[in-house]
């Protein structure tokens, strides 16, 4: 399964997860607690780890095409609350 990973720098990730989480809630299925979540959508899913260094997302999807659609789409998400996702694909995901 392609896999994606990302680390955003961030003094409070439990609240920027919670708020993407939120906004989303509407439109897809998500769950969120203290300290992990998950936004599932259409082409995949991602998971949220607030770490003391930061969050932590894990992007997965059936195809490398459907991975980059959500890895843009979580990547805007948290562009709108000023957080820079960089994503880094998983060696087995990348042939």
């Amino acid at each position: 399964m392609p896999h994606a990973q990302a680390l955003a720098t961030t003094l409070d990730p439990s609240t920027a997860a919670a708020e993407v989480v939120r906004g989303l809630a509407g439109d897809f299925e998500t769950e969120w607690s203290a300290e992990a979540g998950f936004v599932r959508t259409p082409d995949g899913f991602c998971t949220f780890h607030s770490w003391p260094e930061g969050l932590r997302l894990e992007a997965f999807a059936d195809t490398g095409s459907q991975l980059a659609r959500v890895e843009r789409f979580i990547a805007q998400q948290f562009c709108n609350g000023g957080l820079r996702i960089e994503w880094r694909r998983r060696p087995s995901t990348l042939a």
